[in-house]
């Protein structure tokens, strides 16, 4: 089972590279307001803190499953539930500014500013959050059974 959620885990990092490479391709994503002229863009120091500590998560993951020392597993499993906490921040957090870019352009010139891709790939979020719940649940899964 620690194989399966390496390879879950292996898949939420490839989906989590695709959006971060969207969020730092596309300007307008970082810029986005929302109504009343409130800004409701993605912190860099959010989106990265969530980068850094999937990347410790992963490597401590890693050398569990290389070593097999249950120590580390436990570790590993609470820096999954703080790197998840970030994740779900980022997701609450993103939400209105995708609803705000998903609705019809309005004014003059409106069309070149909200356009569909001016947003991060709404399929690849959602499919990186399903990837992180599984690796969530099998992480959780082995730390419980092997104790």
């Amino acid at each position: 089972m620690r194989y399966a959620a390496e390879g879950m885990l292996v898949c939420t990092a490839i989906s989590g590279a695709l959006i971060l490479g969207a969020w730092l391709t596309r300007g307008e994503v970082r810029r986005a307001r929302v109504r009343h002229g409130r800004h409701r863009r993605l912190p860099p120091a959010l989106v990265f803190g969530h980068v850094a500590l999937a990347l410790i998560t992963a490597s401590a993951w890693t050398t569990f499953v290389v070593v097999g020392n249950h120590d580390i597993a436990t570790y590993a499993v609470a820096l999954l539930v703080m790197t998840a906490i970030l994740g779900a921040t980022m997701f609450v957090r993103w939400i209105p500014t995708y609803r705000t870019f998903a609705k019809s352009p309005e004014g003059p010139g409106a069309a070149h500013r909200a356009t569909r891709e001016s947003n991060l790939p709404l399929r690849i979020v959602l499919i990186h959050g399903g990837f992180a719940l599984v690796t969530a649940t099998l992480a959780s899964v082995v730390l419980l059974t092997n104790r």
